[in-house]
């Protein structure tokens, strides 16, 4: 694994028609005879594509293909536009500092409703990723067994909320100082989800999402009979060097044990 880190290599990003705008990591020394793991990755709020696009060098340079996805809704503080997000169904309840829409006049409300129809956050979701993974796997070759969702944050709750509802679709959720979201029933799919794997990795000073709440979501997971491994790593919200190594070693454990198509 340790070589893996020592090959440098770039990142790509391509415009496209797809539902959400995307940046894809290469792998270095791209063999387009090899199905690589496909990692999709779902940015924290207020971030973009690129987050965990950032992280990918440091996670592994050339053991996967990554794929990054915007969130669909544009997030403002004071008025100006910081980012993204996924909706309001991702966000943690009990914290707003944030808002995700501006202060529109009735006129402006009206127009924007005309151009832009709004569409349950769900299913934008579901749209969007489903979109980019059928796109990625046209252009590049990708394990059709080996798709993992990656989310930081609030992304790691929509990692939840997707993974969770489609088991099949998946190879398993790496959830990084993220949380359940609220309203959703992880174990509505019980008897899909029985072998489902979930790493959940935290920051142990996370002041965001306090590490007992990652605990807490760990343990309703589990009492539902999901797979899940959990750690926690002294640092706050940001992501971890440690914290990355320990999720490359995880998704390739999961790998190595799986039929090649």
């Amino acid at each position: 694994m340790a070589q893996d880190r020592t090959d440098a290599q770039g990142s790509s990003t391509t415009p496209r028609t797809a539902a959400l705008v995307d940046s894809r990591f290469v792998p270095r020394q791209y063999e387009p005879n090899y199905a690589y793991p496909l990692l999709v990755l779902l940015h924290g709020k207020g971030a973009d594509e690129d987050q965990l696009i950032r992280a990918m060098p440091a996670l592994s340079r050339r053991n996967y293909v990554g794929l990054g996805l915007r969130g669909p809704a544009t997030v403002f503080k004071h008025d100006r536009p910081v980012g993204y997000s996924w909706g309001p169904e991702f966000e943690i309840p009990e914290r707003s500092s944030f808002r995700n829409v501006p202060i529109l006049s009735e006129g402006d409300r009206f127009r924007r409703a005309m151009r832009e129809p709004e569409l349950d956050s769900m299913m934008r979701l579901e749209e969007g990723v489903f979109a980019g993974v059928r796109e990625i796997r046209s252009l590049m070759h990708v394990h059709s067994e080996r798709i993992f969702l990656v989310g930081c944050g609030e992304g790691a709750a929509a990692a939840y909320r997707l993974g969770l509802s489609f088991p099949e679709r998946f190879a398993g959720v790496v959830a990084i100082n993220g949380w359940l979201p609220s309203g959703f029933r992880p174990l509505s799919r019980f008897h899909a989800c029985r072998d489902f794997p979930v790493l959940a990795v935290h920051g142990a000073w996370n002041a965001r999402v306090p590490l007992h709440r990652a605990r807490r979501d760990v343990a309703t997971l589990r009492a539902g009979g999901l797979r899940v491994a959990f750690q926690s790593y002294p640092c706050n919200h940001r992501l971890n060097s440690d914290m990355l190594s320990d999720v490359d070693t995880w998704i390739m454990t999961h790998c190595t044990g799986q039929p090649v198509v």
